[in-house]
């Protein structure tokens, strides 16, 4: 059975709206792309209830209530300035927009690497500590600027860390078969934290992947990686 949430049209809609008046408008102020298209449509759909559907007659009836309440109309339209107000302030933080490698072709895709840091003493979350995600001694590289590596652990999350490592092109002389058939192929990584407070911590692991024919542009979360508890003691 597929579900689908039709609040994702609307918002979408809506956004491309409003990007569209802004950029005929004389004194525009949102850079729009598609990168700032997903990130304000998660923005607003993060703060407005969903509305789930499962067949084309509830999609029909859905959609007939949407369209007569004006309110909803009015708060996502509002919302979608406020999200591309953010979005655009984040890019600039970032230099303009986040820096992405996108990989042409044929390649090994990776889901989110995600876990916990715990105080092995009294195992409550760690923050203010640097995670590392290393692939053959050096940072993996992420999907975009917008995951960082190194991570530090903020105040506000405490113990949780994520990671998105980049696509991986596939190689035509590593895991192919005889008939030129690239096969699943396995990606050793290190997670590392240093810190003068605590003991060194490494915990080694390994992601199995097929080669898909395009890189993921979204991650999801039946792709996700997830880490076993990790505690670190003061030195």
């Amino acid at each position: 059975m597929e579900i689908h949430n039709v609040m994702e049209e609307l918002v979408a809609s809506v956004v491309d709206r409003v990007a569209r008046d802004d950029a005929e408008s004389a004194d525009s102020r949102y850079q729009y792309d598609d990168a700032s298209r997903v990130d304000a449509v998660c923005y607003i759909l993060n703060r407005i209830p969903p509305r789930y559907v499962s067949s084309g007659r509830g999609y029909a009836h859905i959609t007939k209530e949407l369209r007569q309440d004006q309110q909803l109309e009015i708060d996502v339209v509002r919302l979608a300035h406020e999200a591309l107000h953010r979005v655009n302030a984040v890019r600039r933080y970032y230099g303009d927009s986040p820096v992405q490698h996108p990989v042409v072709g044929p390649c090994f895709n990776f889901g989110t690497v995600k876990g916990r840091l715990l105080d092995g003493a009294c195992f409550s979350p760690i923050s203010d500590v640097e995670v590392t995600l290393l692939r053959n001694g050096k940072p993996a590289e992420m999907y975009d600027s917008r995951w960082p590596n190194p991570y530090r652990i903020p105040s506000q999350a405490p113990g949780t860390f994520l990671f998105w490592p980049a696509s991986i092109p596939v190689d035509g002389a590593t895991g192919g078969t005889a008939n030129g058939t690239v096969e699943s192929k396995d990606f050793d990584f290190e997670l590392k934290v240093e810190d003068p407070r605590y003991d060194p911590l490494s915990h080694y692991f390994t992601i199995t992947t097929k080669p898909d024919v395009r890189e993921y542009r979204m991650f999801s979360l039946d792709r996700d990686v997830t880490l076993p508890d990790l505690y670190l003691f003061e030195r």
